[in-house]
């Protein structure tokens, strides 16, 4: 069994993002759901939706902070998007019997009070479509949404401007599928925007990742059907106009989806983990360079498998976080395994702060009167570090 840390760090379904905090970047983690902690089921168990947790890479702790206002329903693939001081959550699979079922529901918290708001955002045109397992980005303080698994819209005046691919793998019909549908949620006006693009689209796909760097966006790979796909486009953002495949004919990753793809820095992106084609979770770890439109594969110390994960650049470190080490379509007598463990791997630099920081914890004690020396600040800093590791604690804050 795992104790009340570890409980907290095993999820799926669930969002991830760089946010600033009191000393510098912190990683944001929301929602997803776990198996349920009773021996005697296999069911699964949503996140409580009103918490949301925060890790400190400069002092290695992790804390919960509780929120308030019209917090969202559990659910799991949702979409977050962070805009400044402001969380923007669209879509998910609500976990919750009485809603259970896609969502196109947009939520607002503000990262200073820890409010919630439900965005009522006027939908002139038609609302976006009901989904899960979708990528969003920000720019021009607009939040974007592309692709995902869900619902088709009953009237939908905007059907032109996107595939709808229904899921008829089993003999009964879900009701759901794929799509390629793009929107904006346009912060300013508080209004749904249906952009218009040149160029072909990437076909529709779910469970696929991506990143944005400057101007242009970078979507790899998804699922369509019974493909895992291994294609990678470029959004340009000015233009609005989406390249041909950037990857036929070269050395990249297979297809797959439920994977990461992370923006890291000097035009170079990390794409790690999934679950291929055959249903094999996969731990491979391939560096993208933007510049060159090349990949190398980076050969990890540890090898750890993973999918449905979450990975994101916080400070130095390019961290991964959740995820299952099981194919979850496939039946597991003892249920899905999760991945307690958190990975971390220096991309940049650490600030020289950070640098002072880790060096004097490492080699001066919590109760040390040299400690009484450095300013207050950087006291509470270094005595924060010296007191937790990265997996021994907890704290709870409203």
């Amino acid at each position: 069994m795992y104790d009340i840390v570890d409980r907290k760090l095993l999820r799926v379904g669930h969002v991830a993002l760089e946010v600033q905090g009191y000393n510098g970047q912190v990683l944001l983690v929301w929602g997803g759901y776990t198996q349920n902690p009773n021996q005697e089921t296999l069911d699964q168990e949503y996140h409580d939706p009103s918490e949301i947790l925060l890790y400190d890479p400069m002092v290695a702790r992790w804390t919960i902070k509780t929120t308030k206002g019209h917090i969202p329903p559990a659910n799991s693939g949702a979409c977050g998007v962070v805009v400044g001081d402001l969380l923007y959550i669209y879509g998910g699979y609500f976990g919750d019997p009485d809603l259970e079922g896609n969502s196109n529901n947009i939520y607002q918290l503000n990262l200073f009070t820890w409010i919630w708001t439900r965005l009522e955002p006027d939908a002139t045109r038609c609302k976006p479509l009901h989904r899960d397992k979708l990528f969003g980005w920000a720019y021009n303080n607009k939040v974007f949404f592309f692709g995902g698994f869900g619902t088709p819209a009953d009237d939908d005046r905007n059907a032109d401007q996107y595939d709808y691919i229904p899921d008829r793998s089993h003999q009964w019909y879900m009701g759901r599928g794929w799509n390629n549908q793009l929107v904006a949620y346009n912060i300013n006006s508080n209004r749904w925007e249906w952009p218009e693009t040149s160029g072909l689209p990437p076909s529709p796909r779910a469970a696929l990742a991506g990143f944005r760097c400057q101007s242009r966006v970078y979507i790899f790979g998804g699922r369509l059907q019974g493909t895992r796909l291994n294609d990678l486009y470029v959004l340009d953002l000015k233009s609005m106009s989406w390249s041909e495949n950037l990857n036929p004919g070269k050395l990249f990753p297979c297809g797959r989806s439920w994977h990461s793809f992370t923006y890291v820095g000097s035009s170079k992106a990390i794409l790690y983990g999934g679950l291929s084609a055959e249903g094999e979770v996969l731990g491979d770890c391939w560096m993208y360079d933007i510049d060159r439109n090349n990949w190398t594969e980076i050969p990890l110390k540890v090898s750890d498998k993973r999918l449905w994960h979450q990975s994101v650049k916080v400070d130095s470190d390019w961290i991964v976080i959740g995820g299952v080490r099981s194919n979850i379509h496939s039946y597991q007598p003892d249920g899905t395994v999760y991945a307690e463990n958190m990975l971390s791997m220096s991309v940049t630099p650490k600030t020289l702060l950070r640098c002072c920081v880790e060096s004097i914890a490492k080699y001066v004690g919590h109760g040390d009167p040299f400690i009484s020396l450095l300013p207050k600040h950087l006291q509470e800093v270094v005595k924060a570090r010296t007191r937790h590791t990265s997996r021994d604690i907890l704290e709870k804050s409203s």
